[in-house]
């Protein structure tokens, strides 16, 4: 897969093009290996298996005689943390400020903020591993089928909606935010 076509579609599906991106390259694993493994569960539950895909993207490129992933268990280990950060982010707060049934009321939009920036660094994890995956397929420039599918612009629709649904709520976040403290509460 082209970067410039992961970097368009996970930016238009608001990131929900990962899942699929996960589907996809378990399902080829197993047209590869022959192993009865199921892709979907695997796709759904990416940020468990995922170790496990970057291991075997690293062991097919030393298995061909290239030069593996580097650090893979690491960038696996921070795509993981990454997912995790926002809710860490609330949890700490929560417990520091003894909040109890109020989640983030206290941190505004820095749950969000946190959210956007780890999405964008799991993304160029991701990036970074397509780039090893593209090697792998010996296309390292990522050239074969760059054409668009059916699914990839339902995707895209379902992005653009997410797309919408946030930046709705940022505003309505916002315009509450300014409504109290306009009222000095």
């Amino acid at each position: 897969m082209s970067l410039v076509k992961l970097t368009v579609m996970m930016f238009i599906t608001c990131g929900l093009y990962g899942l699929y991106w996960y589907y996809k390259n378990w399902s080829r694993y197993k047209a590869y290996s022959a192993k009865p493994i199921w892709p979907v569960p695997r796709a759904i539950f990416g940020l468990i298996y995922m170790p496990f895909m970057f291991g075997k993207v690293d062991a097919l490129l030393k298995e061909k005689g290239q030069r593996g992933m580097p650090y893979w268990g690491t960038l696996a280990a921070g795509m993981i943390l990454l997912a995790l950060a926002p809710s860490l982010v609330v949890f700490v707060h929560n417990i520091a400020t003894g909040s109890k049934g109020v989640a983030s009321a206290g941190l505004g939009l820095i749950p969000l903020g946190i959210s956007v920036i780890s999405t964008f660094a799991q993304f160029l994890i991701m990036l970074r591993v397509q780039s090893f995956i593209n090697q792998l397929n010996r296309d390292a420039e990522g050239n074969c089928k760059c054409g668009s599918t059916f699914g990839e612009g339902v995707w895209a629709m379902l992005g653009l909606m997410c797309w919408v649904v946030v930046i709705i709520i940022v505003v309505m976040i916002e315009a509450i935010r300014m409504y109290f403290s306009s009222r000095g509460l």
